[in-house]
């Protein structure tokens, strides 16, 4: 350690040497030879941060072309000024706390409106009919209304809870009175009020079960006693059954057990300020947020800072429109007004796959994807399986050239044979391995979008055309197509993600799914161990020894020989699989019709956990 920790000085000092307008000691091919020695080193954490932190002042010297005036002596390089962080009661961040309850409230509503269904399922409804006595009641106290609602019975017309319409403006009511901090306590005291006492006892209640009692003391004939006993009980208005009240009592404490449960994920106000890069243009230097990451599911934005952005493929552009903003996500425009109530300042936008919810507060939106966490990274799963297999170096980059074929003879109608060939191969076996993967990824984007736009038996046919034209299987064209109409239409199911900080990736090509925290994740794969960590810009590294370190954003395939390591990320939901190269087919005469998923070779034998989205320009 105290060897890379040395290394790690003496490149800060030649990166000094090269600001300052000097030669590093050594010459400059020292100072690039000592980078990619470094970049590739398993440095531990500190070293690291100090490591990137100097690697990015040298990659800015090389993106200005600048360099200083060669001096006698060198110069005292000014120490940064220090930014502090946005004060909790600055504009910036009371946008940033009402955004993540209006964030938080649109959450509420969906869990309540979905326990509200489940509740209605129950025989008598009593969780739902507690529900709908402490909404209406802390509504009542709002209103300065005195009467108190008592739990109605079973049944009640004028609850009319079995209608689903009622019972999703009762559930969404509820969430409008959490929102607010005196609306919880409203809550609150109704609830316990409801728990305390369901409903009241009749004031002739006892009077009448003593003359019940007396009656059924009578020496009379067991008719006369059930009349007499009949016409007792037809004089007083009919008292409800008492063994209820124990069942209201349950459900009264299960629904406080289900809101503790809910509210603990409510945002609170703290005198921290705005999390440090958290908004994208802030107004604070240390709320900046450099890049949108594509893996988080959420993006703070401060309109007036900028006018467009690109996040999880969406090209975001927007402008003032008065008092408000028009923002527009691809061909869908929307406006956002800052006019309205909170529980009213969101709006949804997009087609039905890709919809984001948009909440504004003043100059600051939060936009947050509105859709099934397991079904998104199910398809990037897909897409990263699809991207492994156009790196297999199985036949001279066959795949990867069949990819490129395809996408030419759908877009033009010709296959450039020659650029294609297997002497193709040589560029693809000397770029650089980030590059190679940047070029897959993007073919298998291109390709999916083909899909999306075609047929099934078509795309099969193009795919199996391409092949044709480079002499090349037809069991490969199948497998090539199968794996990019999996990943375009049937996202792979995941198991449910698990806090773990070591796992051990199978040999079988499974996902393994983990819940992300503060502490790095440890993917083991035979002998190989890459480990995720958060670098010193907040961003999750991907570091393997050998290897210079990748961030991961939403996607991203290592490879190695013999093995692709194929890393996905919604959120804090990781999923990992290692892709161990198969062997050359031994039986090449085994094929089946264009698009079926029968009788393939073992090297293209793929099942629906082995689909990958598609993609190519040329």
């Amino acid at each position: 350690m105290t060897y890379w920790a040395e290394l790690v000085e003496l490149y800060e000092y030649k990166v000094a040497d090269a600001l300052a307008g000097r030669v590093p000691r050594g010459g400059r091919r020292s100072l690039t030879d000592l980078r990619d020695a470094l970049l590739g080193a398993p440095l531990e954490p500190m070293l690291l941060r100090r490591m990137m932190e100097c690697d990015r002042h040298y990659r800015g010297l090389l993106k200005s072309g600048n360099t200083a005036p060669v001096l006698s002596r060198p110069v005292s390089t000014p120490v940064p000024e220090w930014s502090a962080p946005a004060r909790a009661d600055s504009p910036e961040s009371q946008s940033w706390e009402e955004l993540q309850r209006m964030a938080w409230h649109t959450r509420l509503k969906t869990s309540l409106l979905e326990l509200a269904q489940l509740w209605s399922r129950e025989p008598d409804r009593t969780t739902l009919r507690v529900l709908y006595t402490v909404q209406e009641n802390a509504e009542r106290e709002g209103r300065s209304v005195g009467t108190r609602l008592a739990v109605p019975a079973a049944g009640d017309p004028l609850v009319s809870l079995h209608d689903p319409d009622v019972v999703a403006d009762v559930a969404a009511s509820f969430a409008d009175l959490l929102l607010t901090e005196e609306g919880r306590l409203r809550v609150k005291t109704a609830l316990s009020a409801a728990h305390e006492e369901p409903f009241a006892r009749h004031p002739d209640e006892d009077l009448m079960e003593a003359r019940i009692a007396a009656a059924e003391r009578e020496r009379l004939a067991p008719e006369a006693r059930a009349s007499l006993v009949a016409a007792l009980r037809a004089q007083y208005p009919q008292a409800r059954d008492p063994r209820e009240r124990p069942a209201i009592r349950e459900a009264a404490r299960q629904l406080q057990r289900t809101l503790d449960d809910l509210l603990t994920a409510a945002p609170t106000a703290t005198m921290a300020g705005t999390p440090s890069r958290s908004i994208l243009y802030a107004q604070a230097t240390q709320s900046a947020l450099p890049t949108p990451d594509d893996g988080k599911d959420q993006l703070v934005i401060h309109l007036a800072g900028g006018q467009a952005a690109h996040w999880r493929g969406m090209d975001l552009r927007w402008q003032p429109i008065g008092s408000n903003w028009q923002l527009q996500f691809g061909p869908h425009v929307v406006l956002l007004r800052t006019d309205l109530p909170p529980a009213e300042r969101s709006t949804l936008i997009g087609p039905a796959r890709a919809q984001i919810r948009a909440f504004i507060s003043g100059a600051y939106v939060l936009l947050s994807v509105d859709g099934r966490p397991e079904e998104d990274i199910g398809r990037l799963a897909s897409k990263a399986r699809a991207i492994a297999l156009l790196l297999d170096t199985d036949e001279d980059y066959a795949n990867l050239r069949l990819a490129r074929a395809a996408a030419q003879l759908m877009r033009g109608g010709t296959v450039d044979t020659v650029a294609l060939g297997p002497q193709s191969a040589e560029k693809y076996a000397s770029a650089p391995s980030e590059t190679l993967i940047a070029f897959a990824q993007k073919g298998v984007e291109a390709l999916i979008s083909r899909l999306q736009r075609s047929t099934p038996s078509n795309a099969a046919a193009g795919v199996r055309a391409a092949a044709e034209r480079l002499g090349l299987q037809d069991d490969r064209a199948i497998g090539l197509h199968q794996a990019l109409h999996i990943a375009t239409f049937t996202p792979e199911v995941l198991p449910p993600p698990a806090a773990m900080t070591s796992v051990q990736l199978p040999h079988a090509r499974q996902f393994v799914s983990v819940l992300l925290g503060q502490d790095p994740v440890t993917l083991r794969s035979g002998e190989r161990a890459l480990t995720l960590r958060l670098d010193y810009k907040g961003e999750l590294a991907a570091v393997l020894p050998g290897h210079p370190a990748a961030t991961l954003h939403d996607l991203l395939v290592v490879r190695v020989p013999g093995l692709s390591l194929l890393l996905v990320r919604q959120g804090t939901w990781l999923a990992a699989a290692a892709l161990h190269d198969a062997p050359p087919s031994s039986d090449p005469t085994e094929n089946t019709l264009p698009g079926t998923l029968q009788n393939k070779s073992a090297v293209h034998n793929l099942s629906h956990t082995m689909h990958a989205p598609y993609d190519t320009k040329n």
